[in-house]
């Protein structure tokens, strides 16, 4: 049984029946739905253990698709002011988004395939695309958000950003039932696209892009860019420094 589709106020009541049948509908077996995203330069390098995970993966994608060329992520945001603004995003997230997900995960419960063929849609334009998954558990619901950007389709796997992992690609694989990150293993997926170019979740970014990075830029570019020369911690303490999901 594949991964059940996600009800976002955390009731799952169906199985996905026919993703894959889908995927492989949609392309051939040697196609690749990809983008030129890179873990290790357009991800966050922080920990995501005080559960940032929603921030950390949207201002991912935003980023990654408006610079332009520019520097990547990593080059342009040293360690404190990714705290800062994963703080301040995933914040605004809570308060304002995660209705707007659930109507979505829920309106699209019984057109699992139409969710999906947008999804792949996004892959196969470069556009890397916000995933959700849910774990329902006896202590109660624990969501936790990733960055797809590429469909490996010979394996049927979604290659991720999971904010829970420095530096490491990690892999959905849509013939299973299952998703672990860390400690948790989630059941439920949906690919909110409502989100991925939200009105207010865009303006909020980029206000936050403006106030925290753009404006010190400005000021003094060259030390901002030593950002990018910082080595990356050894893999052991990346582990324990990641720990844990949005709840």
């Amino acid at each position: 049984m594949i991964m059940k589709l996600f009800l976002g106020r955390g009731v799952c009541r169906y199985a996905c029946i026919g993703l894959v049948v889908l995927i492989l509908h949609v392309f051939n077996e040697n196609s690749r739905a990809q983008t030129g995203f890179d873990v290790c330069k357009d991800a966050f390098a922080i920990s995501n253990a005080p559960g940032y995970c929603f921030a950390m993966a949207s201002f991912s994608r935003w980023y990654y698709l408006n610079r332009n060329g520019g520097p990547c992520l990593r080059q342009i945001m040293d360690k404190k002011t990714q705290q800062i603004l994963a703080k301040e995003l995933q914040g605004f997230y809570s308060k304002n988004l995660v209705g707007v997900q659930a109507d979505y995960c829920n309106r699209y419960q019984g057109h699992q395939n139409a969710s999906t063929r947008r999804f792949l849609g996004n892959l196969v334009s470069g556009n890397p695309s916000i995933v959700l998954l849910m774990n329902k558990g006896p202590r109660g619901v624990v969501l936790h958000a990733v960055l797809a950007y590429e469909w490996v389709s010979e394996k049927n796997l979604i290659k991720i950003y999971d904010p829970n992992y420095l530096n490491r690609e990690r892999y959905i694989d849509l013939g299973k039932s299952t998703y672990t990150s860390l400690d948790i293993t989630y059941h439920a997926i949906c690919f909110p696209d409502v989100l991925n170019d939200h009105p207010e979740l865009t303006k909020k970014i980029t206000a936050l892009y403006t106030q925290h990075v753009e404006s010190r830029l400005a000021r003094n570019p060259a030390a901002w860019r030593k950002a990018a020369a910082t080595p990356s911690d050894d893999p052991s303490k990346r582990e324990r420094y990641s720990r844990g999901p949005t709840k």
